[in-house]
């Protein structure tokens, strides 16, 4: 089990699909320019940008368990979605459920699915494909948009 972190009765849980580089900092954010970025590079490397200047970002859930209720908040990107970006299309990877897993809970124990939005990269595992039909991958929870 991950350790959570832990607000009285209440402990929130990081689930993360994927933390990797994925956009060129300069496509993801059109009005940066060449001396913002030099003046704020060593700062930004490595944790947020690599080496080669893409921004790092994590696609991850969180869970809020309480006494009463385990309440998913987004659901990622998913696999086996079509998907316009490349590192996202079609993926196929035990990601998600490793790290779902890590913090002792199941699909089943998911009461709710909190949508914040709807892209592609927060809903994606609202269905999962199972035997040729996409079925909810949290069987029980309910969804709230």
């Amino acid at each position: 089990m991950t350790l959570g972190l832990k607000l009285g009765s209440i402990t929130i849980h990081r689930v993360v699909e994927q933390e990797a580089p994925f956009f060129d900092a300069f496509e993801f954010f059109p009005t940066l320019t060449k001396e913002v970025w030099a003046e704020n590079v060593s700062w930004l490397q490595p944790r947020y940008f690599d080496r080669s200047g893409k921004l790092i970002l994590c696609i991850q859930s969180y869970i809020v368990q309480t006494p009463q209720h385990i309440i998913l908040i987004d659901s990622c990107v998913g696999n086996h979605k079509p998907r316009a970006r490349p590192f996202w299309n079609m993926m196929s990877s035990d990601r998600y459920e490793k790290s779902l897993a890590a913090t002792g809970l199941t699909v089943s124990d998911v009461d709710y699915v909190m949508c914040t939005h709807l892209h592609i990269d927060h809903v994606g595992w609202n269905t999962r494909l199972e035997n040729g039909r996409w079925v909810p991958t949290f069987p029980k929870a309910k969804y709230v948009f």
